[in-house]
């Protein structure tokens, strides 16, 4: 199980904090994400990618958001706004 967590712009548009996913790939987590929070595609993530202006976090490190970066159980994915923070 993956756990991406949202902060932002994401959290607002997807109206909670979090979700949990079965995912593989980063872009197999993206996804599930748009299907199980519909508010984020296309604004956010489009065809299983992230959207310019967006970032995510991999256990703590910001990543590319390559779809094909791996995935492993326990995972937690934080999407934010680039554009977020100070």
């Amino acid at each position: 199980m993956i756990t991406i967590e949202l902060f932002g712009v994401p959290r607002l548009r997807a109206g909670r904090d979090a979700l949990d996913v079965e995912a593989k790939t980063l872009g197999d987590a993206l996804r599930a994400l748009a299907s199980g929070c519909p508010a984020l595609d296309p604004s956010v993530i489009e065809d299983g990618k992230l959207k310019p202006f967006y970032a995510i976090a991999l256990n703590g490190a910001v990543v590319p958001s390559d779809p094909r970066t791996p995935l492993a159980d326990g995972d937690i994915l934080l999407l934010l706004s680039a554009d977020a923070g100070g």
